[in-house]
């Protein structure tokens, strides 16, 4: 019986084993993510049609009580700069104002159990009420067999995803075929402003 009670004692030891693998895997696989990042990053900001900007951001795990960071367990962010949203408004004072929606942060995060998850924050923007967090699109478990195949096709779905988020592709919900209306109706995000009675007349 103390045989037992030993073995599952030692769960701990493995336990540790197989977490400090991972994160060790992490510490070297992160190396060639962060520059296979950079390479799409470049790539984009070359080639795509619009032109946002596409950044790579290398932060670490951040305790708030002590304000100090980790250096074994680096996250990467692939993101999206701002889009003006091409609404401008004055007031009798000549004041102008425009609104502007944030990008999208596509991050590779190490977790305290030494996988990976790969979270995507969408698009915000002052004027969606309905404001989205955090979506998990992937938990590697093995962080030395993510490949960089499979990283491009984390990114290519996060950036679809993405765009669904944003003002631009809100109207445009994907496989709308399938879903039902409710759903199709409840998706779709709303912007709108309140109505201003002016004594201006549209002609």
């Amino acid at each position: 019986m103390l045989n037992d009670i030993l073995s599952a004692a030692n769960l701990y030891a493995d336990g540790l084993k197989h977490v400090q693998e991972k994160r060790d895997q992490w510490l070297k696989k992160h190396v060639e993510l962060k520059d296979h990042l950079k390479e799409v990053a470049d790539y984009l900001n070359t080639n795509a049609s619009y032109k946002q900007g596409f950044f790579v951001d290398v932060l670490h795990a951040f305790d708030e009580n002590m304000n100090g960071t980790s250096a074994t367990l680096p996250s990467l962010t692939l993101r999206s700069g701002p889009m003006p949203m091409l609404v401008l408004f004055r007031n009798n004072m000549g004041e102008k104002r425009d609104y502007i929606e944030e990008g999208f942060h596509l991050t590779f995060t190490p977790t305290i159990t030494g996988q990976v998850v790969v979270l995507l924050l969408p698009h915000q923007n002052p004027l969606n009420k309905a404001q989205q967090q955090y979506n998990t699109l992937n938990v590697i478990d093995e962080p030395e067999k993510l490949s960089m195949d499979i990283v491009d096709e984390i990114i290519s779905k996060g950036i679809e995803l993405a765009f669904y988020s944003s003002f631009t592709g809100m109207s445009e919900q994907q496989n709308e075929e399938q879903q039902q209306p409710e759903q199709n109706i409840q998706d779709r995000n709303p912007i709108g402003f309140k109505l201003h009675e002016t004594t201006e007349k549209v002609k």
